[in-house]
């Protein structure tokens, strides 16, 4: 297994993508920050899932959330089981808002539902972006995402988030691990030189850039790369 980092994708994206976001939660502010960028680009071509914990509460919460967050209510939008999350997703049908923009689709959760809410997102998404800033062996959550990733969805339709502060050496030490343990249903199991898609942020300059990597993801179709 190697690394491939991407520069830029070219070509089309997919027709209304679904993107499902992950990152590392002790990043805070700085996720905060790039989640904006982000999306403020992204929503205006592609609905985005969120797996939302407290430090991105204000950043996520929708104008139809807002009552909820004014009044503290917003508890009762935590998934509380498989019902829950299927009531939701129902609720978060992408479709563009008046001003042609699609809506951002948060799923709070609690610590006993958040990994059965990232196995049915990772499987209906169209690609997977998850921020690796800051990743190291503190970060166990992230690493069962990451096994969860290679074991449901295609290799050419994620990409990691890295910088100076993510712990490449672990990193490849994890992706290794895991890629050994893959279940023989898995739809990465019988690739031949699989490349993990890494693309190196350098601060909000390279949004834009990052925004065209994931919508090459989102067609699924494997695009230049320096090895």
């Amino acid at each position: 297994m190697g690394f491939a980092i991407l520069r830029q994708r070219p070509g089309g994206t997919a027709s209304d993508p679904t993107l499902l976001l992950l990152r590392v939660f002790s990043l805070g502010k700085r996720s905060a920050l790039l989640f904006n960028a982000f999306g403020k680009l992204w929503c205006h071509g592609g609905s985005m899932r969120l797996i939302a914990g407290p430090d991105l509460a204000t950043s996520t919460v929708e104008p139809h959330e807002f009552l909820d967050f004014l009044s503290g209510k917003l508890a009762r939008r935590f998934i509380s089981g498989p019902q829950a999350l299927t009531q939701r997703l129902a609720e978060t049908e992408p479709r563009r808002d008046f001003d042609g923009r699609y809506r951002v689709a948060d799923f709070f959760c609690h610590d006993d539902t958040w990994r059965m809410v990232l196995g049915r997102l990772a499987r209906e998404s169209d690609a997977v972006l998850m921020d690796l800033r800051n990743f190291s062996a503190n970060n166990q959550g992230c690493i069962f995402e990451i096994k969860e990733l290679l074991g449901v969805v295609p290799l050419d339709r994620v990409v990691f988030v890295v910088d100076e502060t993510t712990d490449l050496g672990f990193l490849r030490e994890v992706l290794t691990q895991c890629w050994a343990a893959l279940a023989a249903d898995s739809p990465n199991r019988k690739l031949a030189d699989p490349r993990v898609l890494l693309f190196r942020f350098a601060g909000n300059g390279s949004v834009p850039s990052l925004v065209r990597a994931m919508g090459g993801a989102s067609t699924h179709v494997q695009g230049p790369a320096d090895k």
